[in-house]
């Protein structure tokens, strides 16, 4: 194939793949907008704390768990969710998993660690941190909440 032959070759796929894009555009816009406007509607009367905490309501998260955590939380604090992994907020994900996901973004600016070892703190929800045989220097309760803030012992 010479050169010109390629470049012609690369110009229809060039153009044949931006006309599927368009199509593909024209095709979705309709109801992309609608999508847009219902959650606009929905939406836009949400205060800055009320937008923060969606995400916790949609998924049925325990909120005071994560206002609790936040309160005992310092910038620079590594921290691991501690949970059952059994029990479940969301269908297909486990307890731990929904609650790791939600405190990446709701805990910052703590960073969050995949495992107890690398934390300063633990975070823990619905059991007691003492059983994770890591030694604290101080375990707070939420009140009879089964909410848990553990600094790790350096």
């Amino acid at each position: 194939m010479t050169q010109a032959q390629l470049r012609t070759v690369r110009l229809v796929l060039a153009g044949l793949l931006a006309a599927t894009a368009l199509a593909s555009t024209l095709k979705t816009y309709p109801e992309s907008w609608r999508f847009l406007h219902r959650e606009h509607a929905q939406f836009s009367g949400y205060t800055a704390q009320d937008r923060l905490e969606a995400a916790a309501y949609a998924n049925g998260i325990p909120i005071d768990a994560f206002n609790f955590f936040r309160a005992h939380l310092r910038r620079g604090d590594l921290y691991f969710v501690s949970a059952p992994a059994s029990a479940s907020f969301t269908p297909g994900v486990d307890r731990s998993a929904t609650l790791q996901t939600f405190g990446r973004y709701y805990l910052l600016p703590a960073i969050a660690v995949t495992t107890a070892d690398q934390a300063t703190v633990v975070l823990s929800v619905g059991e007691d941190p003492k059983t994770l045989g890591i030694p604290f220097v101080e375990v707070v309760q939420d009140g009879s909440n089964p909410f848990w803030v553990a600094r790790v012992a350096e």
